[in-house]
Order: C-alpha cells, then sequence, then structure tokens
C-alpha cells in the first residue's frame, strides 16, 4: 500500500508520463499539466543514463540482489533544491498496454505520509480519488470534460454532486461488502448526472484505499459504456428473432459479424461464453473449406430467396468437426442462423449402413461359427457395446451354448467364473420367440456396482438361438439401440439359414438344383431388401418412402407388382395407397374397398394376424394389381403368388405391401421370415417419418373437435356424474399402450374408480392426488383418443369433457392430409362433429424463458438452497458433501434445507413438465 500523501507517477514503456497525482504536485512543486507527456528524465537533477530501466529494474521480481524496500534516490525539486525521495516502482496491464507506476516517498521527514494503491491506466479513462467521506480529492481531464464541471468544483465537493442517493447507497453497500470480505476492488454500472442535468451510463472499477488497514477512501476508472447498452438494445430488438434455445442460434449483421449469439450455439461449437463470438465473423464458426462453400453457394441464395436450409460441418473451438443441420434467413441488415447437431442422426445412419455392411459379410460367411463370431463382433463395432455373445441352441443336450464372444464377453468370463451372462434370461426369450429386455433402474443398483446387476438385451436368432448383449456401467441403451439389435439378429439368422441352405447343397446331391434356385432368389431378396434399407435413410416423407420402397422390388425383376397401402384408425379401408406396376385405377379401387375384398381376403388376415399372408391363384387381366394384356403375358405365367406383408411399429399395423410375382420360389418359407424383418423395418421408418414432421413443421394446424361418443371413457364419466374431465398429460410405455393423466373435478373418485373397472380398454386406475374438490386421475390405456392421434401422426394438444360432451383439438403437421385426419376420427368415434381448422406457427420456449419462468417460482431461500447444493457437489456422483455438511454450511437445520430443496425440486420438475403461461 502507499501513503496517500506520497507521489503517483504512471509512466508507459516509452517512459512519458501520463498520469501524477496532487502529491507530486506537493513534493516536487510542479503541476500536473507541466509533466503530463513530458520525460520522467525532467524529475532527476542529472538524468541517468537510462531512467527508464531504473524503473525496469526496480519494477523486476525481488531477486537476492534486488529486494522491494524501495530504492534511494533525489530528484529535483521545480525550484532546483534536491528532494531526498526512496522509489517503490509496479508495472501493471491495462487494455493489453503495459506501464509503470513509480511511487515517490519522502525521505525529509517534513511530513508522515499515508499509503494508498493506485489504479493507473490509459488517458482514454476517466480516474477519480473519494476520502472515506466521498468527497473528491483528485480527479483527470476526462473527469472534468465528461461531467462538465470545472476541476475547482469537484476538487473538495461530495460525490453527491455526481450521483443520486440510491447509487450512493449501492456504492456503500458494495464497500462494505469489500471490507468484510477482504477484496480490494469491484467492477459496477452506474448513471453519472452531469453539470446540464444529463445521464450517463458509465462502467465504474473501483479500488478501496487502505492505510493500516483503516479504510481512507477510494480510487476509481469510470467508463462511457453508451455504446455498450446501445448493442445490448440491438440484441434486445432481434430477440423476437430467437423462438428456441433448444437450438443454436446467433444473429450476424451485413458485415458479417455476429451481433448475438445465444448459449446453445456458443455450447455447440465449444465455447464457454456467448460474448467469447460477439464481434467474430460467422467463419470461425466453419472450417476454411466449408466457410468458403457457404459464402460462394448459400449466401447468394439467402440474399435471392431470403432463406436457405440444409447441412453443413461446423467446427469447434478445439478443432473438432460435427456435422449440422442450418437454416439461414435475412433479417433487416443482417442475418439469423438457426443451427441443431445432428451428430447422433448421422451416427444412426452411420450405423445402417455398417449393418447393411455387416449383412452382406454375413451373407459371404460359410459356417455357423462364422457367423456367429461376426455378429458378436459387430455388437462391438457397430453399436458400441463391449460384451456381447452369441448362444446357438443345441438340441442334442437341449441347451443354449455360447459360441461367439467380444473381447468383454471372455474376459468377464475369465474373471467372474461363475457368471454366465444372463442365460436365464436368454433361454427365456428363446422360449418365447422374442426379445427381452432387462432395465435394472440406477436406484437399485447395489454398492459396489458389479456386472451381476446391469441391464441386458436378448434377441433371439429364429430357431438358432440367441444375441445377447449386457451394459456396463459407463453405456447406455434406448430403443434405436435395441432396434439395430433385432436388425442385427434377424441378419444373423438369414445369413445362419443361407449357411444351412449352403451346407445341404452340398451334401445332397440330388437337391442340388432346387437349394441352388431357391438360394439365388433368395440372394435376390436380401439384396433387394438391403436396398431399400439404404434407400430408407434418404426418404424425407411417406410417400417418397413408399413409392423407394416399391421401386426397388418391382426393379428386381422379381415382382411384377408391389404397392404399399396406409392403415389409419379403426375403419374397414385402406387410407391411402402408393405403388408400381398397377394402374392409378386400381389403387383409386382398394382404398374404396373393405379389408376383405382386397388380395383375396389377405389383407383382413393380415390386420387380425400382424403375420406375412401369401396366396396363389389363377391371374385374370386387370385384377389383382396387373395391367398386363392375356397376350403380353409369357406362357407358365398363368399362376400368380401374392403376399401380403404387415408394416409393425412394435405391436402396432401402420400399413401393408402387397406383392405380386409369378415365381412363386420368391415366396418360400426363409423368403417369408425376410419379409417380416422388412416390414418392421418400413414400419420404423414411416413411424419416424410421421413423428419428425410433426416435430420440425415450421408451422401446424389445429383441428377441433366435438364429442359425444360414450364409448370414450371421460365423456361417458362426465355424462353419468355430471362431472368435468380435463386431460393433462399422456406417457407412452412398453407394448403399445398409453398412461394418461386427467383432472376430474364434481365427482367422486371411488365412483370414478368403479366405472374405470368396467371400461374395455382401461387395464389400470388410480387416483393420484386430491385438492380442493377435484383430483387427478392415472389410467394406463391399451387404446385411447391419445393413441389414435399419434397413429395418425397428430397430437391431442388439449381435451376436456363436460356434461357428457367432450371438446377436443388436436395438432397435425401443414403438409399432412386433414381431410383423411378427419374422416379417420369421424370413423373411429361417433357422434363426433368436426368443428374448426385454425393454423398457427409452432410455439417455443426459449431457454431464457423458461429460465425467467422458473427464477419467479422459486423463493429466494429456495434458490439459495439449490444452488448450494449443486456448486458444492450435492448432486454429484458420488457426493462431495452431505445433507448435514451442506446444512451447517448455510446456518440452517438439516430439515430446514430439505424442505427447501424438495420445494426447490418441485418447481424445476413442474416448470419442465407443465405448460407455462
Amino acid at each position: 500500500m502507499a501513503p496517500v500523501s506520497d507521489g503517483l507517477v504512471c509512466l508507459d514503456t516509452g517512459g512519458t508520463i501520463v498520469f501524477v497525482n496532487p502529491s507530486v504536485s506537493k513534493l516536487l512543486g510542479y503541476e500536473s499539466e507541466e509533466l503530463l507527456e513530458r520525460p520522467i528524465d525532467r524529475l532527476f537533477p542529472e538524468a541517468p543514463p537510462d531512467p527508464l530501466g531504473l524503473l525496469v529494474e526496480q519494477a523486476a521480481p525481488p531477486t537476492e540482489s534486488h529486494t522491494r524496500d524501495g530504492r534511494k534516490l533525489t530528484l529535483v525539486h521545480r525550484d532546483g533544491h534536491e528532494v531526498p525521495v526512496t522509489l517503490d516502482v509496479n508495472e501493471i496491464e491495462y487494455d493489453h498496454q503495459r506501464f509503470f507506476v513509480a511511487i515517490l516517498r519522502d525521505r525529509s521527514g517534513i511530513e508522515e505520509k499515508r499509503r494508498y494503491e493506485a489504479i493507473a491506466n490509459t488517458v482514454d479513462d476517466g480516474i477519480y480519488q473519494l476520502d472515506k467521506d466521498g468527497t473528491f480529492v483528485a480527479v483527470n481531464d476526462l473527469i472534468v470534460e465528461a461531467t462538465g464541471y470545472e476541476r475547482e468544483q469537484l476538487l473538495g465537493a461530495h460525490v453527491s454532486l455526481l450521483l443520486d442517493d440510491d447509487t450512493i447507497d449501492r456504492i456503500e453497500r458494495r464497500i462494505r461488502d469489500l471490507l468484510r470480505t477482504g477484496e480490494e476492488s469491484t467492477t459496477l454500472d452506474l448513471d453519472v448526472r452531469t453539470a446540464n442535468g444529463d445521464l450517463i451510463p458509465y462502467e465504474l472499477r473501483m479500488r478501496l484505499l487502505l492505510a493500516n488497514d483503516e479504510f481512507v477512501g477510494t480510487v476509481g476508472v469510470v467508463r462511457d459504456i453508451s455504446d455498450r447498452l446501445e448493442r445490448e438494445r440491438e440484441v434486445s430488438r432481434h430477440s423476437a428473432v430467437i423462438e428456441s434455445a433448444m437450438d443454436g442460434m446467433g444473429i450476424s449483421d451485413e458485415t458479417g459479424e455476429l451481433r448475438y449469439v445465444n448459449g446453445a450455439l456458443a455450447k455447440l461449437h465449444g465455447y464457454d461464453d456467448p460474448e467469447d463470438l460477439v464481434g467474430e465473423s460467422w467463419q470461425v464458426l466453419f472450417p476454411d473449406d466449408e466457410a468458403r462453400r457457404l459464402e460462394r453457394e448459400v449466401l447468394p441464395t439467402v440474399l435471392d430467396r431470403g432463406y436457405w436450409r440444409g447441412e453443413a460441418v461446423g467446427e469447434r473451438a478445439d478443432g473438432s468437426r460435427f456435422p449440422q443441420e442450418h437454416s439461414l434467413t435475412a433479417h433487416d441488415d443482417g442475418v439469423v442462423c438457426v443451427v441443431r447437431d445432428i451428430t447422433a442422426r448421422k451416427a444412426r445412419e452411420h450405423q445402417l449402413e455398417e449393418l447393411n455392411e455387416i449383412a452382406r459379410e454375413l451373407m459371404s460367411e460359410e459356417t455357423h461359427d462364422e457367423i456367429a463370431q461376426t455378429g458378436a463382433e459387430a455388437v462391438e463395432d457397430v453399436l458400441g457395446f463391449e460384451i456381447a455373445c452369441v448362444r446357438r441352441f443345441d438340441e442334442k443336450v437341449n441347451q443354449l451354448e455360447p459360441v461367439a464372444l467380444t473381447d468383454g464377453a471372455r474376459k468377464l468370463l475369465e474373471t467372474q467364473t461363475a457368471y454366465d451372462l444372463e442365460a436365464t434370461l436368454a433361454g427365456r426369450a428363446f422360449r418365447n420367440e422374442e426379445p427381452l429386455i432387462n432395465v435394472v433402474p440406477e436406484s437399485d443398483l447395489p454398492e459396489p456396482v458389479s456386472m451381476f446387476e446391469h441391464s441386458s438385451v436378448h434377441v433371439p436368432i429364429g430357431s438358432y438361438g440367441v444375441l445377447s448383449l449386457l451394459v456396463s456401467d459407463d453405456e447406455e441403451f434406448d430403443d434405436s439401440d435395441i432396434h439395430l439389435t433385432e436388425m442385427l439378429a434377424m441378419g444373423i439368422g438369414a445369413a445362419l439359414a443361407r449357411a444351412d441352405r449352403t451346407r445341404l447343397l452340398r451334401t445332397q446331391e440330388r437337391e442340388l438344383r432346387q437349394q441352388h434356385d431357391q438360394l439365388e432368389t433368395l440372394n435376390r431378396i436380401n439384396a433387394v431388401n438391403t436396398e431399400i434399407s439404404t434407400s430408407l435413410v434418404a426418404a424425407t416423407t411417406r410417400e417418397e418412402l413408399d413409392r423407394t420402397i416399391c421401386e426397388h422390388l418391382v426393379g428386381s425383376e422379381l415382382y411384377r407388382s408391389a404397392w404399399i397401402g396406409h392403415i389409419e384408425g379403426s375403419g374397414d379401408r385402406i387410407g391411402t395407397a402408393v405403388g408400381v406396376g398397377v394402374e392409378d385405377s386400381y389403387l383409386d379401387t382398394i382404398t374404396n374397398t373393405s379389408f376383405s375384398g382386397v388380395a383375396g381376403g389377405a389383407v383382413e388376415r393380415v390386420i387380425e394376424t400382424h403375420d406375412v399372408q401369401v396366396i396363389r391363384q389363377y391371374q385374370i387381366p386387370g385384377i389383382n394389381g396387373t395391367s398386363e394384356s392375356e397376350e403380353e403375358r409369357e406362357p407358365g405365367e398363368d399362376m400368380e403368388a401374392i403376399a401380403v406383408v404387415p408394416l409393425l411399429y412394435g405391436d402396432r399395423l401402420i400399413g401393408i405391401l402387397v406383392l405380386n410375382s409369378v415365381r412363386d420360389e420368391v415366396f418360400c418359407e426363409d423368403a417369408i421370415t425376410g419379409f417380416g424383418s422388412l416390414g418392421k423395418i418400413i414400419g420404423f421408418a414411416q413411424n419416424a417419418i410421421k413423428s419428425r414432421e410433426l416435430l420440425l413443421a415450421d408451422s401446424i394446424v389445429e383441428l377441433e373437435f366435438t364429442l359425444r361418443d360414450h364409448s370414450v371413457f371421460y365423456v361417458q364419466v362426465t355424462a353419468e356424474l355430471d362431472c368435468r374431465c380435463e386431460f393433462q398429460h399422456a406417457v407412452p410405455i412398453e407394448n403399445g399402450r398409453i398412461i394418461t393423466y386427467d383432472v376430474i373435478s364434481g365427482a367422486d373418485p371411488a365412483t370414478v374408480l368403479e366405472l374405470a373397472e368396467d371400461a374395455p380398454y382401461i387395464e389400470r386406475a388410480r387416483v393420484v392426488s386430491k385438492q380442493d374438490g377435484e383430483f387427478v386421475l392415472q389410467t394406463v390405456t391399451s387404446r385411447s383418443m391419445v393413441q389414435f392421434a399419434l397413429e395418425l401422426g397428430t397430437t391431442v394438444q388439449s381435451a376436456t369433457a363436460d356434461g357428457g360432451e367432450g371438446t377436443v383439438i388436436v395438432e397435425a403437421p401443414q403438409a399432412a392430409d386433414i381431410r383423411e385426419i378427419v374422416t379417420a376420427f369421424e370413423r373411429e368415434f361417433d357422434p363426433l362433429e368436426f368443428v374448426a381448422k385454425r393454423e398457427r406457427e409452432h410455439s417455443v420456449t426459449s431457454a431464457g424463458e423458461f429460465r425467467a419462468f422458473v427464477a419467479d417460482r422459486l423463493t429466494e431461500k429456495q434458490r439459495a438452497a439449490l444452488e448450494s447444493a449443486y456448486f458444492a457437489g450435492y448432486y454429484d456422483w458420488p457426493r462431495k458433501i452431505t445433507a448435514e455438511e451442506l446444512a451447517d454450511s448455510m446456518e440452517i437445520s438439516s430439515s430446514t434445507l430439505h424442505q427447501h430443496l424438495r420445494r426447490g425440486n418441485w418447481c424445476l420438475l413442474s416448470a419442465f413438465f407443465e405448460d407455462q403461461p
């Protein structure tokens, strides 16, 4: 610390004086103006050879030969007499510039000087000094110029001349906080009142002055922040463009400079603070080659059309790259960008491509062991799970025997000799002929965790065995992983079947020709199926997907025609149909024909059984989808075979694929198995496209219905009990069922539960909460209006029922066939009245709005408890602090802490799952 009565001289790196305090004038007799912008040499009676070097040496860190106690030397007074002083020099950096601060202490003993620490900076900022009572001791020229007061008017005046009472109170509170915490400096924004009454926004960087640990005043540096505030207001004007913080968003001006970046975009590109990107060119977000491509190909499109949407390659701060879905829109005098990381989607697409390659490799393997090992390794190499095995069923001993293991599974068996890789669960999956997914909740895991308690997936490989994978503690799996595992198991089964046929062909010469023909046909079918699987990735609409599939099938020359029909709702007609090799008039006919009259009744049997159906019949020109005349058919083509393949998503039938061929062998038993697999793949893709259409739609269509159908449970309840029911939320669960939450008011819960027991589609019902004459009813249903809406690619936005009449509002994508959706609802529910159709934009809550919404719900104590628990590591695993320790640190009881945390967590969860106002 330097005494406030000592001289303070600030120099730049060239030795030029840029600031002196009044004590220098008192010590050496110079006025400040006489020294500013002058070299330091004039203060020495005889200038040393290198006065700046002397200062640099004195500012260096202490060594054995150099201490920081100060250098004794002699300076010259303005009147010529010598003044003995002690020189102490500090080096500082401000705004990327270096300065030297020289503290001159009078050694003459005339008066005792108090110490203070100076904050020196360039003359571009205002500098002032206040005593402990808030009176100006010193000001530089910029303070005088900015406030409009003369220097004499400021010196000796109280700071209230420039600041209002509230601002002074805020500064005094901050000073008290600094004194209490031991900190010495702080930064805050304030408004300064000039001599003519104007208010100018300034940023204040304030440092305390202490002498013998006593507060004696402050030194401050102020900077006009009017430009900064204007930039912030500009960003605020653009905030209406920001619709969702779940995606990265940014705004650039006409020069390409980023003016606004949200947290999601900064995080997406590996930056901790969005401000790190503000002011940078948009090109910093892309590799050089990609930036040039966007500038050359995309920006002209944005300027011409006003928008562009496509894929690009982004670059993170660490230089890594990632694929992104990018949208650009011209806005005012700049461009708005919306960015979404599609790494996961690309990874899934890559996995599908790799599985297609594995399927080809499997089909080239010769033995069961080779196929099994290739399949097990694919779990690790393609799906990313380290522990997997293939078990083959041995009919002689009636057991499943491991025949292929990954390295992780082999290592586990070596270290855990008693472990059987969940053989019991694998056996159950094999006997039931369906996949078995064993999910162990994390809360049920013992301490310490061992491999015996982890989740696992077991998928039958036809009659050959089971493919099993175990999920280690650092891995996760989802529905997509399960689906890919099923696809791999199907590929293994198909390869094993092919291997069996190949072996039979080699050992049974008598059946060689027949087996060879069948194998060739199956290989062609598998090749077609592989091509179809590859094309699924690129399809963006259901019609495009259906047409691509039919074109691949008919293009293989194995089939004369192929068409796909959609099953919507519970009607007895096909909704829409797309086909290749069939006349449009035939497609129009089948959409107006009951299921029993299409494909010889095979469609109706598929709807009932969900199994592939094959019929063989004599051809009739123009019927069964054929368009050729009798003269155009080749001899021997009078018999045709028709296969109807169910298109399934889980257990739900969403459509049918109908194939027509004059080659009977294309519908052999193994081919039928392959078609079953293909039907699941197509069903999965169709459902994904329907979901994506609603999710990505920029605008949606609201459809309002009035419902009086008493077969709907909630309409029945309000009619019989004269009560009101309001739909709240629905959660899909396994096997196509849905958990529904509804608020019922004006009825007795026990009576409602009695009616629920008799409802045909309600499996379970219970009351989960009661308050103020109403309660929440939770039901598990196998068939409901919510589920029916999902099957049509729509969602129920709201539903209420009162006195036997319900109002239902459904959201559909802009591109959806509204007439088809309305017709499906009218067929399913009767009586039902279509009331209105409304178009509106897809509203999305931004992260900032969500945080503000949560902050309004939390009390100060709840927020403090949550914040302390989070940063102290209470929610880490393992926990870094116990509840008791956390409560002690906050000086509250443990029970009070838990009460704040429970209430705070409830606020967070309710804000996330409930609609915001």
